[in-house]
């Protein structure tokens, strides 16, 4: 059974969001075949998630396949126990419509909160099998069960129909019900302590205790700051941004730092539809400011990105930001695209461009340093022209 993860509206969101909840899981410890299953990843965000499991973890593959017999490995008290609070939170979530990837990381998180690292009943969910244990409560394969014993909820491997008819016909019917309850306790016979690997019923009941007093995880994951990704993730998040906004490799490669590989390559055509286009990149001349409409945006755009700059903006960042500034501020009426206004950011470092400011308006703009005798500043002949419209 496929879960699917509902993505954000905006898909730079999505994919960034997506990118944040794949290296927390792998950050958890969990394998990159259980990330791409849980994200229902492909194509580009697939081999990006090995790459991050790669970068995060080293090029060490888990041991062994992901158990397949449910009983075997609900089959200690314990791990039932752990079972049943992390299905009881994952459940939770997903009936407010969180995602499965992010479903797991947080209820996990919450299990091993909860979970005494000191007790001998240590934390032995790990969330690679948190993941089948989902999966399988998805598929209708584990069962939430009420004990007649203690009353509480408990969640396991359904019993076989068969079997689960005998059990009512039976005059011992509450010690037959409550023996896999890890709320009980099936070892022991009255004063003797339960043998090991399942627990007293003192301590179930306290790990079942400070789970229902803590924070419910579906306010935890409303309250709880955004993960901070890594430097590679980030990256991929920026190169996703710009390729939506129409930035060719070359741009990309060279404001990121990320080289051409095939990852990125599957990107672009993931985000375009199409392949690279061939043929050189735009070129800053003269022409760019050959008019004063040309001049007046290309001078907001420069200005926009020394200001950025100045904040302490990287690259690519900076490249976004000012895009979206430039886009806002002139709409249909914008004469650059993306690849332009990213040589118009750099026109700091270009040879025959500075930066003057007017000494009637006080306003920074473009200009060729050849023509600086007689320039003529763009915001005030947007000005006059405003002024004498408006007389």
């Amino acid at each position: 059974m496929k879960l699917r993860l509902r993505c954000s509206a905006d898909p730079v969101v999505g994919f960034g969001m997506r990118l944040a909840v794949a290296e927390r899981l792998i950050r958890l410890g969990a394998r990159a075949s259980v990330v791409t299953e849980a994200l229902a990843a492909q194509g580009a965000l697939g081999a990006l998630i090995r790459r991050l499991y790669i970068g995060l973890r080293g090029p060490r593959r888990p041991r062994g396949p992901l158990p397949k017999d449910l009983a075997e490995l609900l089959s200690t008290a314990h791990v039932r126990l752990q079972a049943s609070i992390f299905l009881e939170d994952w459940s939770q979530l997903r009936r407010a419509d969180v995602a499965p990837a992010l479903a797991l990381a947080c209820a996990w998180e919450h299990l091993s909160g909860v979970c005494d690292p000191g007790s001998r009943h240590r934390l032995g969910l790990t969330p690679d099998h948190a993941w089948v244990v989902a999966r399988a409560f998805e598929q209708g394969s584990i069962v939430r069960i009420n004990c007649a014993g203690c009353r509480c909820n408990y969640f396991d491997v359904p019993v076989p129909h068969r079997s689960a008819s005998l059990l009512w016909r039976i005059p011992t019917v509450p010690t037959l019900r409550s023996a896999r309850c890890p709320h009980c306790s099936p070892a022991r016979s009255e004063g003797v302590e339960s043998g090991e690997g399942a627990p007293c019923t003192a301590h179930a009941r306290k790990v079942s205790a400070r789970a229902a007093a803590a924070q419910t995880v579906g306010a935890r994951l409303r309250s709880a700051a955004p993960h901070a990704l890594s430097e590679l993730a980030q990256q991929y998040v920026w190169a996703e941004a710009l390729f939506r906004a129409g930035a060719r490799p070359p741009i990309v490669t060279r404001v990121t730092g990320l080289a051409m590989t095939d990852t990125l390559r599957r990107l672009f055509i993931e985000v375009v539809g199409r392949g690279p286009r061939q043929g050189a990149l735009p070129q800053l001349g003269e022409h760019v400011i050959a008019t004063y409409a040309g001049k007046l945006q290309a001078s907001v755009v420069a200005v926009t990105a020394e200001r950025l700059r100045q904040a302490g903006f990287r690259p690519a960042e900076m490249l976004l930001a000012t895009w979206d500034a430039y886009r806002s501020l002139f709409g249909q009426s914008a004469r650059f695209d993306i690849n332009s206004v990213a040589l118009l950011v750099r026109t700091r470092h270009h040879p025959d461009f500075t930066l003057v400011r007017c000494r009637a308006c006080h306003s920074a703009y473009l200009e060729l340093k050849l023509d600086m005798p007689g320039s003529q500043c763009p915001v005030c002949r947007e000005l006059r022209h405003a002024l004498l419209e408006a007389a």
